[in-house]
Formats: C-alpha cells, sequence, structure tokens
C-alpha cells in the first residue's frame, strides 16, 4: 500500500478532487522530511540571535537530532497515523544482524588498506572532535547512530520510495544531503576514508530495510572517534 493509499487518498470522491489527491500525499510528505532535517536548518534560527540551546558546538547535534526525533515521532503517528515499522523501524532477523557483521567487516578491511596505502591528513572536523568532553563524544556517538538512521534513511527513504514508486530514485535524493554535511565538516577525505561507512550503511538499509540493524553498523563505525578523543585528554 502507497502513501497516497494509506491516507485514503484514493477513496471514491468527486473527480474535481481527484487532481489533488497525489498533492496531498507529496504535500504530507514533505512537512515529514521538512522535520527529518530540521537539525540541518533549524539551528540557524536561535544561533542567528545567539542563543545556543544545549551543549556547544557540534555536541549541540545531540539536542537537534533528539528534537527532530521527537517532532517527527509525533508527526508519524498523529497525522500519517502509521506505525514505526513503516519507517523500517522493526525488530532485526537473524539475518539483518549478519549482514550487519558483514559490512561491518568490509568497512574495517578498507580502513585497514586506505590508511596503509593512502594514510589520512589530519582534518579540523576531527580536531575538534577530539577536544570535546569524552562524555560528549560518546553522547554525539551514540546519538547519531540511532538519530540519523531514523531522520535521514528511514523516514525519507520509505516515503519518498512510496510516493515516487521508484527506490533508486529515493536513494537518489537523500544520499547527496547526508553526505554534502560530513564533507564540508571533515574535509573531501572523508569520501575515501570514512565516507565508506555511509555507503556500507545505505547497502545495509537498501538490503534489509531495518533501522535497527543499521542503527548498530552506525554505532560500529563511529565509535573509533573516541581513539583520538581519548588519546587527547590523555596526552594532555
Amino acid at each position: 500500500m502507497n502513501l497516497q493509499q494509506r491516507f485514503g487518498l484514493f477513496h471514491s470522491r468527486p473527480d474535481w478532487r481527484a487532481a489533488r489527491r497525489p498533492r496531498r500525499g507529496w504535500q504530507i510528505v514533505a512537512v515529514g522530511i521538512a522535520i527529518a532535517y530540521s537539525p540541518m536548518w533549524l539551528p540557524r534560527i536561535p544561533g542567528a540571535a545567539g542563543i545556543a540551546p544545549g551543549l556547544p558546538g557540534p555536541a549541540s547535534s545531540i539536542f537537534w537530532n533528539a528534537l527532530a526525533v521527537g517532532g517527527l515521532a509525533v508527526y508519524v503517528a498523529a497525522v500519517e497515523r502509521r506505525r514505526p515499522a513503516s519507517i523500517g523501524m522493526r525488530k532485526p532477523q537473524g539475518k539483518d544482524l549478519e549482514w550487519a557483521l558483514y559490512l561491518f567487516g568490509v568497512y574495517m578491511a578498507w580502513q585497514w588498506l586506505i590508511r596503509a596505502v593512502l594514510p589520512p591528513t589530519a582534518d579540523t572536523g576531527t580536531a575538534v572532535i577530539a577536544a570535546l568532553p569524552v562524555t560528549a563524544v560518546l553522547g554525539m556517538i551514540v546519538s547519531a547512530a540511532v538519530f540519523e538512521e531514523i531522520l535521514y534513511r528511514g523516514y525519507p527513504i520509505e516515503r519518498l520510495s512510496e510516493l515516487t514508486g521508484r527506490r533508486w530514485l529515493a536513494y537518489a535524493l537523500t544520499v547527496p544531503l547526508f553526505i554534502a554535511p560530513h564533507i564540508f565538516f571533515f574535509g573531501v577525505q572523508w569520501l575515501w576514508t570514512a565516507g565508506v561507512g555511509a555507503v556500507v550503511i545505505y547497502v545495509l538499509y537498501a538490503k534489509t530495510q531495518n533501522l535497527p540493524a543499521c542503527m548498530l553498523l552506525h554505532l560500529g563505525i563511529n565509535l573509533p572517534i573516541l581513539i583520538p578523543t581519548i588519546a587527547a585528554h590523555v596526552g594532555g
């Protein structure tokens, strides 16, 4: 059942309303996507006024991601009247976790290879994160693994797939929006280093449509950022 059908957009009604039905489906999803991507634009509003709610710097992503997930959960339940499973939030099966493990192995093998062949140079993004308190970085790691999967994969991919009928198009529209901020923060070398982690997470979701499995893979991929963080504090 696609989104228009789920919202009763194809019930028998006068013909003059027919043209409005697909538009209504897009409007509903557009609002949901605006909520999902709000951590990319909403912080600019209080930021322009000199207000910084929650933790300072990159750690503020914990606050904004949590706010967006809360708002999206209310929107999906109250406005769309759909269950969490409609955005991939379902109990992972054994095969889902197996794929997560296999792809984590692929990612770690790539990390070993690329660092041996083309060692990455120091980047300001990693330095900024490493300078934060260990507890703040750990909070960022966990919140990113959970919240980003809901906001940037589960909701937009599922809803755009339903509306367009083309799953590849949903990926084509959402992948750049996830990758661009990481390149901006970590630099272009992120593409062939940690960026491969984003690729394997997308592969996992394409294979399983299971967000908890992707969250576990995302967590494993992000945890190594603790190494330079702890080293910076011990060294200091």
